[in-house]
This record gives C-alpha cells, structure tokens and sequence, in this order.
C-alpha cells in the first residue's frame, strides 16, 4: 500500500466514522460496512470535491476512482486558472435569483404525459410501491393519474442528465405557506436507490422549495423500514422532532413513524 493509499483510506475512515482496518479493498459500502443513503450521499459529495463523479461499490471502487484523477488546468490569457470541474457540476445559474434544479447526475423537470407509466410503476411496484403513498395498494391507472395533481405544492421527475431517462419521483404536500412548512416525499427507482445520489438530488429539490417558497422548514415523515436508510442523518442533517409509535401497519406488524424536519438555514 503506497503512502498516498494509506492517507486517503484514513480520510474515508475519517468521513464515514469507520475503523480504517475495516475499509478493505473488497468491503462493500453498503452490505459489509453499512452506509444508509445519506452516508453514501456524504461520500458521493466527498468524491465530486475530489473531482469524481461515480456509483462505487467497494472500497477498492473508491481508491481506484481516487486514484485515476487527471488535473487539469485552464489556461486564460496567460494565466493559470482553476483545476477544471467541467461537467462534475451544474453550470452556474446566470443570476443568482435563478433556482437550481439539477447536479451532475440528475435534474428536476416537470411531469410530462409520457412519465405516468414510469410513475405508476414506482407506485405501484413490488420494490418500490410499499414504500410510497399507496402501501402496496395501488388504484387503477386511471385513478393514480387523477391523484396525481392538484392536492401537492409543487412535484418533479428526476432524470439522468446524461441520459434523460426518468429515475424517480420527488413531491412537496401538505403545505401551510402561511405558517411556513411543507412536507416531502421521494421515491426511486430500485437502481438509482441507496446510491446516495437519490438523496442528493432531494436535497437539492429541498433546497429549491426553500428558494421558490415562504417556508422556514420541510417536514419529512419517514416510516420505521424506511428508517434505516436515512438513520445516519439525525441530528446533523434533520432534526427528529417526534416519534409516533406503532403508526404505521405494514408486512404483519406495526411500525413507528419518525416526523422529522429539515430547517432553512439564516440568511
């Protein structure tokens, strides 16, 4: 193991609050070493500072991605500028007024026709469907599609940039703009989820709401088999602010349901 290795293992075992002995080549993120969505969306925005957009698996997937970058430089009039991050991050918005609706890996659009089938399966699917507003009970078609407008703030599709290919679904409902809070919801694709990119995107949509809308804080409301993929964000990245207990009846039991909140920050 190179000097170089041995630094950046300590540093990822340093962000991830892991042992390094534990960050083996061969560990995956998310079975052996147990990163939850938000811990993966930490090591996805550590990666990009680094200049690396990429989806690793392993350990050995992170110092190998690490471990490929090319510097580069610009060159203006002469002068050394800037390592280039050409295509790591959204371009930067002509005015600052202008919200940001996208990263390197998604971006937010509005919901067009063609997307109610994609959307009806994330609903209504086996991997997905019991996580989302139906329970694993969907309507039919027709009456998912009357559903899904009118009762929400403001709802996307998150895309591949690269490939615009729909990935999932992000909402904000139940919203009192007088009194300043809004609740959200997410839901993706079983390839795009746990990724840690999902969640990233969602904050970029949270970040958005706070932007376009009067409110001072967003709700989210995450059941307990929901939990562990965002666990890891408490009290850092949400605050809980309530547990209801035995709320929520799925899979033959009764599951709390975790109220937590996300705060605009002081401007």
């Amino acid at each position: 193991m190179t000097t170089t290795e041995q630094t950046t293992r300590h540093e990822l075992a340093e962000l991830l609050e892991l042992d390094p002995s534990a960050l083996t080549d061969d560990a995956r993120l998310t079975d052996d070493l147990g990163l939850d969505s938000l811990a993966m969306m930490t090591l996805s925005g550590w990666l990009v500072a680094r200049g690396v957009s990429a989806r690793p698996r392993t350990v050995g997937d992170v110092l190998q991605a690490l471990d490929g970058i090319r510097l580069s430089v610009v060159v203006t009039d002469g002068e050394r500028g800037a390592a280039s991050t050409a295509g790591l991050l959204p371009p930067r918005p002509r005015s600052p007024l202008t919200p940001v609706l996208g990263n390197a890996v998604y971006r937010l659009t509005p919901i067009q026709q063609a997307d109610l089938d994609f959307l009806y399966l994330l609903a209504a699917g086996a991997e997905t469907g019991y996580r989302w507003r139906y329970r694993g009970n969907p309507p039919s078609q027709q009456q998912f599609a009357a559903d899904l407008f009118g009762q929400e703030l403001v709802q996307f599709v998150a895309r591949g940039t690269a490939s615009g290919e729909p990935a999932g679904h992000v909402v904000a409902y139940d919203h009192d703009i007088a009194q300043g809070h809004a609740s959200v919801g997410a839901v993706f694709a079983p390839g795009h989820a746990g990724t840690g990119q999902a969640a990233e995107i969602t904050a970029v949509f949270i970040r958005y709401l706070f932007h376009t809308f009067r409110l001072h804080k967003v709700y989210l409301e995450v059941p307990g088999f929901n939990w562990p993929q965002v666990e890891s964000g408490a009290g850092t990245l949400f605050e809980v602010e309530g547990v209801l207990k035995e709320h929520d009846f799925y899979a033959g039991r009764y599951w709390d349901k975790y109220v937590c909140a996300v705060y605009q920050l002081p401007r």
